[in-house]
């Protein structure tokens, strides 16, 4: 005989209670609010110290740019100490290079028969101007500088050369220009010819000296 039970079955009671969800809602309240507060904290730290460094930065950076100013300032300096060097040096070379030119002028023009009024030096380059008594004066005082060892050969070139009246004198202007040999190329070469002349003495037989016998009597 089968049995069939039509009565309803009994149900079990659910023990989940608003209390029970509002505890795991304050839970959950609380840990995340623990969770935001140790990554402001966390945040917090990290910004304080990339701040402190940012000011040692800045520091650091204000530091060196005082001597970065005083070392332009030293560059600065420097820099107008060596164009006064140059220029001092500048003004020496022409100086020496204008007093040896007007020395050997001395030693070129003729006497009494050629003057110069303005000595105009530019690089290896002379020009000069003046007055002479006449054309063969201003010739001869080419062929002086010509034989110079200091005077470049075939570089003396006649500009001009005209009459013109200095009182009830008639006299000739001239302009000359020639180019120079650097003193040091003159002394190379005056150092090169006397160590050939000592070389060619040196080759020459020594005379020798030769004895007769005095015939006894």
């Amino acid at each position: 005989m089968i049995r069939i039970n039509l009565l309803p079955a009994e149900k079990k009671p659910i023990r989940t209670t608003a209390r029970q969800y509002l505890i795991g809602y304050v839970l959950c309240v609380v840990v995340t609010g623990l969770a935001i507060a140790f990554l402001w904290s966390n945040q917090t730290r990290t910004i304080e110290t990339l701040q402190r460094r940012e000011s040692e930065l800045k520091a650091e950076a204000a530091k060196y740019a005082k001597y970065e100013k005083i070392l332009q300032d030293l560059t600065k300096q420097k820099e107008i100490i060596e164009k006064k060097k140059e220029i001092i040096q500048g003004l020496e070379k022409d100086r020496d290079r204008m007093a040896r030119v007007l020395a050997l002028l001395s030693l070129w023009v003729p006497v009494d028969k050629v003057w110069f009024e303005t000595v105009t030096i530019t690089g290896d380059k002379v020009d000069v101007a003046g007055i002479a008594l006449s054309n063969e004066s201003v010739a001869e005082f080419m062929r002086n500088l010509e034989e110079s060892p200091f005077v470049m050969r075939g570089s003396v070139v006649l500009a001009h050369s005209r009459q013109t009246s200095v009182g009830q004198r008639k006299l000739r202007e001239y302009r000359l220009t020639w180019r120079m040999v650097p003193y040091s190329r003159v002394k190379e070469s005056l150092a090169h010819k006397d160590k050939g002349q000592g070389s060619e003495e040196a080759q020459k037989p020594s005379p020798q000296t030769t004895f007769q016998a005095k015939p006894q009597g």
